[in-house]
């Protein structure tokens, strides 16, 4: 993993508030922690807070309301796009200004269940209910944190814990949906490393798209998995017949993570 200013000496200790604190937000935490300077890292219960404090990281129950400085660096990393809107909402309200620097995590999601062809951060939402409510969240935390704030637009996460390999091993299933949709997937540990070089990059761009490609279709990691795992053949839904979605992604390896360490979709079949 590449670092770029880890052997820099530090002229000041940049304090990184992380609001989600879980599987990912307390991986970006850690890195923070062990790069940078002081963590305090925001959950919704005490359940992961013996693992932070061993890792050197303050952890607390709640909000940033009455934490939270000008010149702080903020993640919001909770779970779901509807309670990284709350918390937006909620800081907007007790007129907190943003901070130094913001980062949300979004979703590929904002492109919708038919997102087909070429898509880049510029491609527009889907006009379907869920994509709309996304776009309607990136907009709400845009208009709060201005100039400092970054999305990212997350693939599907994964990990030996999480992911739909170890989702399908457990369950022996999968939901039935098109072949042909395209499954845009990410290791937390990229996914971590693309966060915290965002949180600190000199000029980061406003959004920028978090997936590992090429990728592949639902059936080809599916088909994969069902025979590694010894299963019946996968169950599909009927195509959608449009070309799959193809992310771009060199706005992501220009910043952010020049090289994944989990640079290949295959990965996610040996979680």
């Amino acid at each position: 993993m590449s670092h770029q200013d880890e052997s820099q000496p530090q002229t000041s200790l940049p304090h990184l508030v992380v609001w989600g604190a879980g599987e990912l937000g307390g991986r970006v935490a850690k890195l923070w922690h062990t790069y940078v300077g002081p963590v305090t890292g925001i959950t919704q219960s005490e359940q992961r807070h013996a693992e932070l404090i061993a890792a050197g990281i303050t952890p607390r129950v709640g909000s940033p309301i009455d934490l939270l400085q000008p010149d702080d660096v903020l993640l919001l990393s909770l779970p779901g796009h509807e309670k990284q809107a709350e918390a937006v909402n909620h800081l907007r309200e007790r007129n907190i200004a943003a901070p130094a620097r913001v980062v949300m995590i979004s979703t590929i999601g904002y492109f919708g269940p038919k997102a087909h062809g070429i898509i880049d951060e510029e491609t527009p939402p889907g006009s379907d209910r869920r994509s709309q409510s996304i776009a309607a969240a990136e907009q709400t935390f845009q208009a709060w944190a201005g100039a400092a704030g970054v999305v990212i637009r997350s693939g599907g996460l994964y990990c030996k814990e999480r992911g739909p390999m170890s989702a399908l091993r457990r369950r022996r299933t999968m939901k039935v949906r098109p072949p042909d949709k395209t499954l845009a997937l990410i290791h937390y540990d990229d996914a971590a490393t693309a966060i915290f070089e965002a949180l600190r990059h000199p000029a980061s761009e406003p959004v920028y798209l978090a997936v590992v490609t090429p990728c592949p279709t639902r059936e080809e990691f599916y088909t994969r998995a069902f025979h590694l795992l010894d299963l019946p053949d996968p169950q599909f839904d009927a195509p959608i017949g449009l070309p799959p979605a193809q992310y771009q992604v060199a706005r992501l390896r220009r910043d952010l993570l020049p090289t994944p360490a989990y640079p290949n979709w295959q990965s996610a079949l040996e979680m």
